[in-house]
């Protein structure tokens, strides 16, 4: 294995850098495969983002017809701000869903979301009742209970510790815990959420390394979350076999989370440092990508 990695590391690290991956297009049906919705976390390009490009891909791989598609928001840390910014997010996610399913009523539907990603997807799932957040409504639930087979997301952070539907090993809250989950455990059986201790925004730690070793440290656990739920529940979606062996190490960008409205801007643990990672991550990722993508596909 080691002579395979070692000329593909070679030819990853001259290779040109790519551009980010747009996905799919967004309209049209998934038909015979799984119509997933990638939200980026925040700083990363346009398009489905790393947990599209590393996770989704692999679904795809499993799951015949599959779209992945990226969801249209800003996914900033200012201009507009972090809060306006989910904002603008969970309304957009709540108009794709509702969209898709009135023209493709007979597709199954996955969301992953990383970081902001993942708070944007919780918020349009069960409505918003967070720190500095306006509280807002969930989406209609027979749009999710009767489209959606899986919700994957990762350092959120809205995290609450102690939930049927998390996965990691954090204790802790994040930086906008959510104050009652309630609304979202009426989906625990689709959620699954990944938190480990020390992510700086998902458990109120100081690591922003944590908050970037998901796709490395859970990849194939997240694949399977995924395919399983597809292919349960639907004997229309045909699967591949499963993969076997342990992802190779991936990391992905560090957004930060700070928030501004009007005049007032509160600023979590962090913030100034973690803005200056997330340029600086956000370049490397496009860089390193190639190699990364080349071993998690040899290892799976």
């Amino acid at each position: 294995m080691k002579r395979v990695l070692a000329p593909l590391a070679l030819f990853a690290t001259r290779a040109t850098i790519p551009e980010p991956d747009a996905g799919d297009s967004a309209q049209g049906c998934a038909d015979s495969g799984l119509y997933i919705i990638s939200v980026r976390g925040t700083g990363e390009e346009r398009g489905i983002g790393v947990a599209g490009t590393i996770i989704g891909t692999q679904v795809q791989r499993r799951v015949n017809g599959t779209k992945i598609v990226a969801l249209d928001y800003p996914a900033t840390l200012s201009d507009p701000s972090y809060v306006d910014s989910v904002v603008n997010g969970t309304k957009s996610l709540s108009q794709l869903i509702s969209e898709h399913v009135k023209s493709c009523p007979n597709d199954k539907m996955a969301i992953m979301g990383y970081s902001q990603g993942a708070q944007v997807t919780l918020d349009t799932l069960c409505g918003s009742d967070e720190p500095l957040f306006d509280n807002t409504a969930a989406i209609a639930s027979d749009e999710i209970k009767k489209h959606v087979v899986a919700v994957a997301i990762f350092g959120d952070p809205t995290y609450v510790p102690n939930v049927t539907y998390n996965k990691g090993n954090s204790t802790m809250e994040g930086v906008f815990a959510r104050k009652n989950s309630d609304s979202c455990l009426r989906y625990a059986d689709i959620i699954s959420s990944w938190c480990d201790t020390g992510d700086v925004y998902c458990a109120g730690g100081n690591s922003t390394a944590v908050h970037s070793q998901y796709f490395s440290k859970y990849g194939i656990d997240i694949v399977n979350f995924i395919v399983d739920k597809a292919t349960s529940q639907s004997s229309n979606v045909p699967s591949s076999a499963s993969p076997s062996g342990t992802a190779a190490p991936i990391s992905s960008g560090q957004p930060s989370v700070s928030t501004t409205s009007g005049s007032a801007t509160t600023t979590a643990t962090g913030t100034s440092e973690a803005a200056n990672g997330l340029i600086m991550t956000s370049k490397w990722l496009h860089v390193a990508l190639p190699l990364l993508l080349a071993a998690l596909i040899l290892m799976f």
